[in-house]
């Protein structure tokens, strides 16, 4: 029984065993008094006392409910799921649900509704075999017209609805055996945004037995409308669900007016309180002493010997009671320790391996963590006051970040991926995710950054698309770029044309000096096609010592100008080892409907022409 795995229940068992002994204590003092006052106020005395304890034991037990469900509202986990909908999230929040349903063996049902009424996530305990069930999307209900989920909605946050205590019906039914339920519940509420309701449903059977134990005392607990949810006989409880049973009219005729008006009652061998207080609903839960048969005898008799027997009895139903009464929060404490502690891990290796950093309205860093610090190099104190702009790649333009700051700066989140560089001036891929921080007033505050860094895989997608020796793009690239042009093209009724050129006698080349003076040859001419192509345009490799360029917006006539001129460029350089070289070249447009095949025949006849003609000419097709 005294398991000590839980390191909190010891602890909270103490606590609870010593205000047992000072129960203890106060109930021989009374007793020993009785011989000196008078037994009935006695005996109110020993109730309001015993209702004390009960207080203090149902005021842990809803306690204890809301901060189950608060652990899941206010839990990361929950809220990543909610806001990204993810899977994986979702995952991660139904095991924390899980979780804290395993760790308390009163939980019946637990719930995650969204804001349109819509389970999202139920855990369930199974009644025969009191194993929990993670529910399937297909099995999920819709619950927006249920009254919890209507009257929870209405809520703020860090506030809580409670059910009447009431009976376990299903399928309109009363479950049996009876099953007594209290259910709590609270809104889910994001960046003042309603996110939904958190339901727990709790068996209430236990916390009843607790409440109705009394060695006294036979006790009733009644509803503010004078129905039965306790009788010392249990055949006699639950009066409004069996119209046959007598409720608190039949039971107290005399009295039940005062106790269900008044919110303490004592009268002749009559004792009440209101136990609404503590539930916040409209139950007005009464609960009613009335003493025991031959208990005034008995007390009338006892001397203070009695009044130690029963200070000693009232201690050894304390300590299994106190044990009892620790095992829900001990369990939930342990829980909870446990989730913090996994948090913890989760956010060290975020902090390795994921970039973040902080900003303010305007995007000047305010902090950032490890892993940022050691993909780019800068030391924190470095980059603490700059805007993420100032890390910038020449490639990528100020308006980009103009533009950026402009969307975030309405609320909304902005994801993509920009070219940067770290601190040694290297290229720095990055994929980033900025969200705004809003504050309790709804004002921005500033920015989250996440950052990945994708730059290996940048360098892969260009490696697939480059020709190794020259650096041009590849042929594999450029039908890809041909028929986006095409589409193009026939789309907006634009011109696109292709030149295609390879070197004179370039065989000879590498036969009298050498493949590696070719290769050095293939270099500085993919280099002068780079200087002198425009930015539209696309040069590559089309393979071995022939190349190909896609002059986009442009005639036949304009890209014959443009081949002469490259053809000029090219005759005037001279070339490492070998001087001067000359190339042919063909030039096409492209005619709609075409092919890419035809059009590029076309190019590649005028180029064949070009070498029937001599040599060192431009060709138009």
């Amino acid at each position: 029984m005294f398991n000590l795995k839980h390191p909190y229940r010891l602890t909270l068992t103490l606590y609870f065993l010593a205000f047992g002994v000072i129960v203890a204590l106060v109930t021989s003092f009374i007793n020993y008094k009785i011989s000196f006052v008078d037994l009935d106020e006695a005996l109110h005395d020993i109730s309001k006392s015993e209702v004390s304890f009960k207080r203090d034991y149902l005021s842990g037990y809803i306690k204890n409910s809301e901060i189950l469900l608060s652990s899941i509202v206010k839990s990361d986990l929950t809220k990543e799921f909610v806001l990204s909908n993810d899977v994986n999230y979702k995952i991660n929040a139904t095991n924390l649900f899980y979780a804290l349903a395993l760790s308390d063996k009163d939980v019946m049902q637990l719930r995650y509704i969204d804001s349109t009424g819509k389970e999202v996530i139920r855990i369930e305990r199974d009644s025969s075999t009191d194993e929990l069930d993670i529910i399937s999307d297909d099995n999920l209900q819709d619950k927006k017209e249920r009254y919890y989920f209507k009257e929870a909605a209405t809520l703020k946050e860090n506030q809580y609805w409670y059910s009447n205590v009431d009976l376990n019906v299903e399928h309109g039914k009363i479950e049996r055996p009876l099953k007594p339920t209290f259910r709590v519940a609270t809104p889910l509420i994001i960046n003042d945004q309603f996110h939904g309701v958190v339901v727990v449903n709790l068996l209430f059977g236990e916390t009843i037995n607790f409440l109705s134990f009394s060695e006294n005392f036979n006790i009733y607990l009644a509803n503010g409308d004078g129905d039965i949810v306790h009788h010392p006989d249990n055949s006699q409880s639950w009066s409004e669900y069996f119209p046959s049973l007598k409720g608190l009219n039949g039971i107290f005729p005399n009295s039940a007016s005062n106790i269900l008006t008044s919110k303490n009652f004592y009268g002749p061998g009559v004792y009440s309180y209101s136990l609404g207080d503590l539930f916040g609903n409209k139950d007005n839960l009464k609960i009613i002493f009335t003493p025991k048969s031959g208990v005034i005898q008995t007390m009338q008799n006892k001397n203070v010997l009695s009044a130690l027997l029963i200070a000693l009895t009232v201690l050894a139903v304390s300590f299994p009671l106190s044990w009892f009464a620790s095992i829900m929060p001990s369990r939930l404490q342990s829980k909870l320790s446990e989730a913090y502690d996994k948090i913890k891990k989760n956010a060290a290796v975020i902090d390795k391996h994921v970039m973040i950093l902080n900003t303010d309205r305007d995007g000047v860093i305010k902090q950032v963590n490890m892993c940022f610090t050691e993909t780019t190099g800068y030391a924190t104190d470095e980059v603490i006051g700059k805007k993420q702009r100032d890390l910038r790649h020449h490639d990528t333009s100020l308006e980009a970040y103009d533009e950026i700051q402009a969307l975030i700066l309405t609320g909304k989140v902005w994801e993509g991926e920009l070219k940067e560089t770290d601190k040694e001036g290297n290229d720095l891929w990055v994929h980033k995710f900025i969200t705004p921080d809003i504050n309790e007033n709804g004002m921005i505050d500033g920015f989250t950054t996440i950052v990945q860094n994708i730059t290996d895989k940048k360098n892969i997608e260009l490696l697939s698309i480059t020709d190794s020796l020259t650096g041009l793009y590849n042929r594999y690239k450029l039908e890809s770029v041909l028929s986006s042009e095409s589409s193009r093209c026939e789309r907006y009724q634009s011109d696109f044309s292709v030149i295609i050129f390879d070197i004179d006698f370039f065989k000879k080349i590498n036969d009298t000096y050498g493949h590696l003076v070719g290769d050095d040859v293939l270099i500085h001419l993919a280099q002068l096609l780079k200087e002198n192509t425009r930015i539209t345009d696309v040069a590559s490799r089309w393979g071995g010592e022939e190349f190909l360029i896609v002059a986009c917006n442009t005639n036949l006539d304009e890209a014959f100008v443009f081949a002469e001129k490259l053809r000029v460029l090219i005759e005037n350089y001279n070339f490492p080892s070998i001087g001067k070289m000359t190339i042919s070249c063909g030039v096409a447009q492209y005619i709609n409907k075409e092919t890419i095949s035809e059009l590029v025949s076309r190019a590649d006849f005028a180029l064949y022409q070009a070498k029937r003609m001599g040599r060192n000419k431009v060709v138009k097709a």
